[in-house]
């Protein structure tokens, strides 16, 4: 005779049900832990961040001609450049990487006359590249040379132009490197440029010196400090609710035990991590920010499936 065994599954699951009944009473029972932020003055800093690269404020082209030409200014692409007709090389007094100062002689050429004529710097730099040699007859670059002046070349999104300012503050950092250094808007262009697409404009950053290490050329990330507020009471951006700026505030009750209370705020400066509250929060209030831990998930009381099926 084939035994049934419903009774018996039926008395497991009961006891099943009554041990997971009871840890799902006592995680209801337990006290919710909240993530919390103290309201307290600090700055709240708003930036703006862009991309280009580290460069030379300028690049000249010494050619058979007694002056230089202007072939890249502040990281711009390097053109080419035309000297006139074409004239022999007669001698190249340096090479590539030296140093020269102005007065220098660079090199000499024979003029149309069969005159020697010596080609001398109109400033510092270094000498950047030597594009022909002795004998040959060019009209172009006979060598460039690069102002050795450190200057860093942004660009900044078409949204965020009008947030940046001359005489800001910004730390430049070089990934190749990972190294950072500090510098100042000195310039803004006029005139947006695209750039991947995007509407874009160059912005020149000044700085006084370059870490060691550091190469021009070298892909630069420039953070724009472009409004700062000091010793204003703030909270975190994560800690707002609602379509009107609500905070909800974690308060112990007469009896000590956790109390919510939910506040409009006026905000102020909206920071990158941090937004200024103008009213509704005091010093010393503890805003919530999330919750710590995990909530029980739910339980399917009843007999397991199939239970109800004889075997």
């Amino acid at each position: 005779m084939k035994k049934r065994r419903w009774p018996w599954v039926v008395g497991v699951t009961t006891v099943l049900v009554a041990v997971v009944g009871g840890f799902v009473v006592s995680g209801l029972n337990q006290t919710v832990a909240y993530e919390t932020f103290e309201v307290k003055k600090t700055e709240v800093i708003k930036t703006v961040s862009a991309n280009g690269q580290l460069a030379e404020s300028q690049l000249l082209a010494y050619g058979p001609s007694e002056e230089p030409v202007l072939i890249s200014a502040n990281g711009s692409q390097a053109l080419p450049a035309q000297f006139g007709i074409s004239l022999e090389i007669e001698q190249i007094e340096v090479k590539a990487g030296d140093s020269v100062k102005t007065d220098d002689i660079l090199f000499s050429y024979l003029n149309q006359l069969g005159q020697s004529v010596e080609v001398v710097a109109v400033a510092d730099g270094i000498v950047r590249s030597v594009d022909t040699a002795e004998g040959l007859r060019t009209s172009g670059s006979v060598l460039t040379i690069g102002s050795a002046e450190p200057i860093v070349s942004v660009f900044v999104s078409e949204y965020d132009a009008d947030l940046v300012s001359l005489g800001q503050n910004a730390t430049i950092e070089l990934d190749a490197i990972n190294a950072n250094f500090e510098g100042e808007v000195v310039r803004i262009g006029q005139v947006a440029q695209s750039v991947s697409g995007i509407k874009q404009y160059e912005v020149l950053v000044e700085v006084n010196s370059i870490p060691e290490g550091a190469r021009f050329g070298m892909s630069a990330t420039a953070v724009i400090e472009v409004e700062k507020k000091s010793n204003v009471l703030a909270i975190p951006l994560g800690a707002l609710i609602g379509d009107v700026p609500e905070v909800e505030i974690l308060r112990p009750d007469a009896e000590g035990n956790q109390s919510i209370t939910r506040i409009n705020v006026e905000l102020g400066l909206s920071g990158d991590s941090l937004v200024e509250v103008v009213f509704g929060v005091s010093e010393g209030d503890q805003v919530i920010t999330g919750v710590s831990g995990s909530i029980p998930a739910p339980v399917n009381f009843g007999p397991p499936p199939g239970a109800r099926n004889s075997g």
